[in-house]
């Protein structure tokens, strides 16, 4: 006695049958029962969602002789002829391996022909997407203007690959993955006609590995009901589906969110050793997390698992930050099991990533620590001035804190640095009556700080290097800053043009000077100090052009 799988022997036989399609099957009933059926139909979607047996659902209603309410009696010759395949007005092909242009041309002759058996003849054309550009092309006038007896249903999975004059010329319908409770259902109605025992937590087990696909669930259940004979539990569901058991999952997303390494790479190669399909592993934590990531944000209401699976999840979620939750899901699902499936490396490296990720603010804070940087720039042992001459007596009374011309020296303090920028060094208090040598080491302390900030087009101690620290100089409150080339000074009046590089400057040199100062861009040879901070050199028309032509001048001697 021949027998038929599950899912040829549940097969839907009418509209009100099809399952997670509504939206579908209340268009089409309406269309029958208003007798205005199109010509030509294109039916999108994964995988077991009910394309084909929509379209042959059509077939009978369209030659049904006796409609109920828009759908097909399944009682009358013609229903039962379909039913057991003896229809020969409906055709199927598969485009996959009728692709070419002459099988377009065999339809195009044939689609002449009357019906045989019924009123209607249905060409249902699986995998439409599969017919080559030319075959497409030939085929288009036909399924544009058919004989009045002839309907086209065309389906696919990927309707992204077929030409878009196919698409106009039919009325599309996307169907839906099937929610996973639908598809328990289905199957609770299935295991309790066929008098099989199987526990209902295998079933939504069973509903949810299936991934919206009615058709994967009815296998995978039969599959189980032959191979138990006593009844099929969760176990069993478990171990034809490489998931190990559920607990194995469930303490593996537990470790990875706790940031326990050990226990996690103990909990993958223990489920590797117990020959627990690593892709299944991987999938299933990757569910786990997601779930813990929507009891975060109090979006619980909308996940498909056990009551004591989210129980324990959520239990979690009080003692996680929220960044190691993103974390965590984002690494463990960038992993590719897909060409190394064996191995386990690729799951022990994204634990080990996991468990040992940094604070989040860290990461998060990079752009404001380097923007603070030159707010609290780390103290650092100022350059050796020049050593001066022994002062007299007078002098150094003179350069008591009491005095008001200079401020008091103090020693150097060390403060943590900035990760994204370079601490500037500070320097001991320079001013107007300071020397040339304080004045020098506070400037080179100053290009220092900034030679990684950036402005609005260009690093600004890349700028201001153009400026030789002896050529410095004050003038009264002001610092002026004579650059050796027209081009840097000119970019660096660019960046000043722009408030916040300005106040940037002025900061470092707040910190480094121990005091605010205002500063002029000058080019060397318009400095009219005519002190030692200006070379003479550099007012040869011969020594500004070897400049110009990128020259720079290392040391001046003058007698």
């Amino acid at each position: 006695m021949t027998t038929q799988v599950y899912y040829r022997k549940w097969r839907p036989g009418s509209f009100a049958e099809l399952v997670g399609q509504e939206h579908v099957a209340t268009t089409l009933r309406q269309s029958v029962k208003q007798s205005r059926i199109s010509h030509s139909y294109l039916f999108c979607g994964p995988r077991g969602s009910g394309k084909t047996t929509t379209a042959r659902i059509i077939a009978k209603a369209a030659n049904c002789l006796d409609l109920q309410d828009g759908d097909p009696c399944n009682q009358c010759a013609i229903c039962q002829a379909i039913n057991d395949g003896r229809f020969m007005d409906i055709i199927e092909l598969d485009a996959a391996s009728n692709r070419g242009i002459d099988e377009i041309r065999d339809i195009r002759e044939k689609v002449n022909f009357s019906p045989a058996q019924g009123s209607r003849k249905v060409y249902i054309i699986d995998e439409a997407h599969m017919l080559t550009d030319a075959a497409a092309n030939a085929f288009l006038k036909t399924l544009e203007e058919p004989p009045g007896h002839v309907i086209f249903v065309l389906c696919t999975t990927e309707a992204h690959k077929i030409i878009p004059t196919i698409v106009s010329r039919c009325q599309r319908f996307d169907f839906r993955r099937i929610p996973s409770e639908l598809i328990y259902g289905r199957l609770k109605e299935m295991v309790d006609s066929e008098g099989a025992a199987v526990e209902d937590d295998a079933l939504r087990l069973v509903a949810r590995s299936a991934a919206g696909s009615l058709r994967d669930a009815q296998n995978l259940l039969e599959q189980l009901v032959l191979s138990s004979a006593d009844g099929v539990g969760l176990s069993q569901v478990e171990d034809l589906l490489g998931l190990g058991h559920g607990e194995q999952w469930l303490d593996l997303a537990t470790h990875l969110l706790m940031g326990n390494t050990s226990a996690s790479l103990e909990a993958i190669n223990q489920a590797a050793w117990d020959g627990t399909d690593l892709r299944q592993l991987h999938r299933q934590t990757q569910e786990l997390l997601r779930a813990v990531m929507h009891l975060q944000w109090n979006a619980g209401q909308s996940l498909d698992l056990p009551d004591h699976v989210i129980k324990q999840l959520g239990e979690l979620v009080g003692k996680l930050p929220p960044w190691r939750i993103v974390k965590a899901l984002k690494t463990w699902g960038e992993v590719n099991m897909r060409y190394d499936a064996p191995s386990t490396l690729p799951l022990e490296l994204a634990a080990v990533e996991i468990c040992t990720a940094e604070a989040a603010p860290a990461a998060d804070a990079a752009p404001q620590a380097a923007a603070r940087a030159p707010e609290r720039p780390a103290a650092a042992r100022p350059q050796a001035a020049p050593q001066a001459a022994p002062r007299s007596a007078g002098a150094q009374r003179a350069a008591t804190p009491s005095s008001p011309g200079t401020a008091p020296a103090r020693q150097p303090t060390a403060s943590p640095s900035s990760s994204n920028a370079p601490a500037p060094e500070r320097v001991p208090a320079a001013s107007p009556a300071a020397g040339q040598g304080d004045l020098a080491g506070a400037w080179t302390a100053t290009v220092r700080a900034l030679a990684r900030q950036r402005g609005k087009k260009y690093f600004l101690g890349a700028l201001l290097k153009d400026c030789r620290p002896e050529s410095v100089y004050l003038d009264g409150d002001t610092l002026c800053l004579p650059f050796a080339h027209r081009a840097h000074m000119e970019r660096m009046q660019e960046e000043m043009d722009d408030p916040k590089g300005r106040k940037l400057v002025a900061d470092v040199i707040q910190q480094c000077f121990d005091k605010g100062y205002e500063f002029k861009l000058t080019l060397v040879e318009d400095n009219g100090n005519g002190g030692s901070s200006q070379p003479s050199a550099q007012n040869s028309p011969l020594v500004r052009t070897a400049m110009g032509m990128g020259a720079r001048i290392l040391k001046e001697v003058t007698e």
